[in-house]
């Protein structure tokens, strides 16, 4: 426990960095937006292509995985649409819960899997991502649609689809099974070059996610932050870990779900809340709450997936 506590709070700490840094040094917001864009839009993409390319990928967890990871995600939704009804909360605020819930910052993810379970912990993780970003997108789309009263001038199946074609992540996720099924081999020197651009990807996100933060702004509506906060500490990763168990999956996938399981929401989530006409104050307030928090429950759900499922680190 330990460990996984050291890991948790450096990254953590990395993240407090780039709000520091935001608000005393580096305080220009376009600067960091040109960060996040390299990071979103770039070095993350190519870190998950040269992974998955790279990666021994067990074909059968496909299915179980993204069965467990569908339940998950319908589990909490169905939470937050009670819970934002029991507290006669609008559908702009609903929605944001509903995001708070269902999206998740796969950057923070795969920084904890590497620093705690190294190079088999990335790789669990990219498959991960690779399972759980259509689903989430499909189900985000979906769920703003329904529950914000705008008129949006496309319809629900193409904002999926174009919220499907332009996410970075999942055209990396395409490229790099591609050339892993295939049995391409990455040049050498681009394979270097891919390798020096990954180690830059992680600690440039998690600078960027923590310069992101509204940590001064956070006196919003605390029983819908209370809301969102238990969708993440408890109800996504129980039932992520139940899944596994039930499934029994092997001790590294189990670990790694379940720590995806209890991550925050991902920061794109603010301006695509603000986009469709969600409660982007509340979406902001969910963000900066969850993230901080994190610590707590990343510490706790690995640890205690680590003893059910009987892996060693």
């Amino acid at each position: 426990m330990d460990m996984i506590v050291s890991v948790v709070t450096a990254i953590l700490l990395v993240m407090l960095l780039g709000y520091g840094l935001s608000k005393k040094l580096l305080i220009d917001a376009s600067f960091w937006q040109s960060v996040s864009k390299l990071s979103y839009w770039v070095l993350f993409p190519i870190l998950i292509v040269r992974t998955l390319a790279n990666a021994t990928i067990g074909a059968t967890l496909f299915l179980p995985l993204l069965a467990i990871l569908m339940v998950g995600l319908l589990v909490v939704l169905i939470y937050s649409l009670l819970v934002s009804r029991w507290l006669g909360l609008d559908g702009a605020s609903t929605s944001s819960i509903a995001q708070g819930g269902i999206r998740h910052n796969g950057f923070i993810g795969l920084a904890v899997l590497f620093d705690m379970l190294g190079l088999p912990g990335q790789e669990m993780g990219v498959l991960i991502i690779a399972v759980l970003v259509p689903p989430t997108n499909l189900l985000s789309v979906f769920s703003m649609t329904l529950l914000v009263r705008k008129q949006h001038t496309q319809t629900a199946a193409k904002l999926i689809l174009k919220e499907l074609l332009r996410n970075p992540m999942l055209i990396a996720v395409a490229i790099g099974l591609l050339i892993n099924f295939t049995g391409f081999s990455i040049p050498t020197i681009l394979d270097q070059t891919m390798a020096l651009v990954s180690r830059a990807a992680l600690p440039l996100l998690l600078l960027s996610v923590g310069a992101s933060l509204k940590i001064r702004a956070l006196k919003g509506n605390w029983p819908a932050l209370s809301a969102a906060l238990v969708s993440k500490l408890i109800v996504f990763p129980a039932t992520l870990l139940a899944g596994a168990l039930w499934l029994n999956l092997p001790p590294l996938a189990t670990v790694c779900l379940v720590v995806f399981g209890a991550l925050p929401t991902a920061v794109s989530a603010y301006p695509f809340v603000q986009q469709m006409g969600g409660n982007a104050k509340l979406m902001a307030d969910i963000i900066t709450l969850q993230t901080l928090t994190s610590l707590l429950g990343l510490t706790f759900w690995a640890t205690l997936a680590i003893q059910v499922s009987g892996f060693s680190l």
